[in-house]
């Protein structure tokens, strides 16, 4: 319970995640993720966009503040400059006593302006406390040297104040080049934001677009040329989205019009065969009717003759007479019409046991008639302790027959004295063994691999159709067995066919006592 309980999780999981996985592959997924990224980047550009506008802002903010001191210097230096006049003033007068209550005014409101810079500048506060100092001078004891010393510390706060303007204008100039740099830099960043952003996006919709209908185009292509009959390689699937699906909707529709075709061929290759075989047996069953009354009443009179002679009543004796190749040829006749009619007998359409060697014997006896086997050596060598197999008599028949034909064919054409084809069986290892070798031209290693693709022959237009092999192979497979075809260029080639050996069980001893004799 434990276990189960792990395991339902982890496979909940990771069917999500196959199913998340299935989702970004598909086109809706990777529009969403193409946004997505859209976004990220647009966002990221957003952060960095408004850090520097942060400092564009923080820019500002210190050049407001070095303008205010500017605007604060300008008011001190004008106050100081009529603060200086008026202590001039003092200073020429007759009585100076008379003088001292502007200018101690003037200096007050000179002082008081002076204390926004006396926390910023060491040496304006102390100069400050020094003209205070000299205030109090003026106010209780007027005297010309007590005015020139206040005039010599305004000319110093003066100098001072000039020393501070320079700098404070120094620092507003250098403000405005870094809000300047700052700028070109927040816009050449904009710049190149936006056109990476735009070569990327057109990128990768060209490429997007450009691999889309490529692989629309070759749907298209394969499409009409599956309708002409295509039936090669499938599409190579390079996607996993809806289009890849597509491709491979349309592979499976081939293979399954190749397998349809494949199926329709064969049943009419079977009909075929069965008709034809059905015709033989038909007209082997005429014949043989035909035949045997004359064959009957040649026999009857060579039996009289044999009879007259032995009994030396004949009128003709001693002349040339031979009753016994009269009979031997009747018997003959009978026997071949008796092998057309055995191998053309109606074979039942379902798996049953059957005997391989007397289905090669009717079979090789059958072709002997054919002329492309009368300059060749047809040798039999069979296991007289072969065990029966189950299979559909009419199927090995047909396989090989066209295995027979096909050694015959490469045979016609050599330049052999003696042109050879050699059927044996045997039983190796619970499997029963049928050979077929022929001693022709044989076949390159490039033929050999596609002597079982449909609609590949090397026969001549008309002679060949190219899905014997293929439909052999077929058929043998259904049985449960295995066609191969070794071949050796100019020592000529092999097809072996190997069947299973059925079990012996008492379905099987009761079916046939003697199927697993040998075995």
């Amino acid at each position: 319970m434990n276990t189960e309980s792990a395991t339902t999780p982890f496979m909940t999981r990771s069917a999500s995640l196959r199913a998340c996985c299935a989702w970004l592959g598909s086109l809706r997924g990777k529009s969403m993720l193409a946004l997505l990224v859209l976004v990220t980047y647009g966002l990221l550009v957003g952060v960095f966009t408004n850090m520097e506008r942060k400092k564009l802002l923080d820019t500002v903010h210190e050049l407001e503040a070095v303008h205010r001191s500017e605007e604060q210097l300008v008011q001190i230096n004008m106050s100081m400059a009529r603060t200086l006049l008026t202590v001039n003033i003092a200073f020429s007068a007759a009585d100076p006593l008379s003088a001292a209550p502007p200018t101690v005014i003037e200096i007050e409101a000179t002082r008081s302006l002076l204390t926004a810079l006396e926390g910023r500048h060491a040496r304006v506060l102390m100069l400050a406390n020094k003209l205070e100092a000299l205030v109090n001078d003026i106010v209780h004891q007027t005297t010309r040297g007590v005015l020139a010393v206040t005039r010599n510390t305004l000319h110093e706060l003066i100098t001072e104040l000039d020393a501070i303007t320079h700098q404070t204008r120094e620092e507003k100039l250098r403000l405005l080049d870094a809000y300047q740099a700052t700028y070109d830099r927040v816009t050449l960043q904009g710049m190149v934001f936006s056109a990476i952003a735009f070569i990327m996006l057109g990128a990768a919709i060209t490429v997007f677009f450009k691999r889309l209908s490529d692989d629309i185009l070759r749907l298209e292509t394969r499409a009409r040329e599956i309708v002409q009959g295509y039936r090669g390689a499938p599409l190579t699937v390079n996607r996993h989205d809806e289009v890849g699906r597509l491709i491979e909707a349309v592979n499976r529709m081939q293979h399954d019009l190749r397998e349809r075709e494949r199926h329709i061929e064969r049943s009419r290759q079977e009909e075929f065969h069965r008709e034809k075989m059905a015709a033989i047996g038909s007209l082997a069953a005429q014949l043989a009717h035909e035949i045997n009354n004359p064959i009957a009443a040649i026999s009857g009179v060579a039996d009289a003759i044999l009879d007259m002679r032995q009994e030396h009543a004949c009128a003709h004796r001693g002349r040339h007479c031979q009753p016994e190749m009269i009979l031997e040829q009747t018997r003959r006749i009978s026997t071949i019409t008796r092998q057309i009619a055995d191998f053309a007998h109606p074979q039942p359409a379902v798996p049953q046991l059957q005997d391989v060697n007397q289905l090669v014997r009717n079979t090789c006896a059958f072709l002997s008639f054919d002329q492309r086997f009368r300059h060749l050596k047809l040798e039999p060598h069979l296991d007289s302790e072969l065990p029966a197999v189950r299979i559909i008599a009419d199927q090995l028949t047909q396989v090989l027959l066209n295995l027979l034909i096909n050694a015959a064919d490469a045979l016609e054409d050599t330049s052999r004295s003696e042109s050879r084809i050699e059927v044996s069986t045997r039983c190796e290892d619970d499997r029963v063994l049928l050979q077929v070798t022929d001693n022709g031209k044989g076949m390159d290693a490039e033929t050999a691999a596609r002597v079982f693709d449909e609609f590949f022959t090397t026969k001549p237009v008309g002679k060949g159709t190219g899905l014997g092999l293929s439909l052999s192979r077929e058929l043998i497979r259904e049985a449960g067995g295995i066609l191969q075809i070794d071949s050796t260029p100019g020592f000529g080639t092999t097809a072996t066919i190997e069947l299973p050996v059925p079990h012996c069980d008492d379905n099987t001893m009761a079916d046939k006592p003697d199927a697993c004799a040998g075995h």
